[in-house]
């Protein structure tokens, strides 16, 4: 990460693993790296429409931006689910983030494509506060982009 105040994190792009993006909290943009950093802070889902997702780790702390909204996941934060839509007769499915109190944080409702589903590989990690604290550990130092490729 820079030191200054437009910093940008080193994270790994969920469906071209190959690809690393300085994600920019700041205003939720990302840029490719033209120079691959060692060490990577997260992983984030680069969509054609916006908003773009990324779950990255600064300072201790495990966050979730989904746009502007920003989440820590903490051992006590947010839960992230995701489960089949019943209204779509189980083809659908539904992520969403829920507020200690049981309200729908961010919510979206999708058709699974064929390949690795980055909303349920996210609420099956986030479902386990030990990952939780880990990943904030770990990533906030930094780890290598294959250990992350590989996760």
């Amino acid at each position: 990460m820079n030191a200054d105040g437009a910093r940008s994190i080193a994270v790994i792009d969920f469906r071209r693993r190959g690809m690393l993006l300085g994600w920019h909290p700041a205003n939720a943009t990302w840029t490719g790296l033209e120079t691959p950093p060692r060490w990577v802070h997260g992983v984030a889902l680069i969509r054609g429409t916006p908003p773009n997702i990324c779950l990255y780790a600064a300072d201790g702390r495990l966050s979730l931006q989904i746009g502007a909204e920003r989440h820590v996941l903490d051992a006590h934060g947010p839960r992230v689910r995701c489960a089949r839509a019943l209204t779509s007769l189980w083809l659908r499915r539904r992520f969403w983030i829920e507020g200690a109190d049981g309200a729908v944080a961010y919510g979206h409702t999708y058709w699974p494509g064929g390949g690795s589903d980055f909303f349920v590989w996210l609420a099956r990690r986030a479902a386990d506060p030990a990952w939780r604290e880990r990943a904030a550990r770990e990533w906030s130092n930094g780890v290598e982009a294959a250990a992350l490729r590989s996760a």
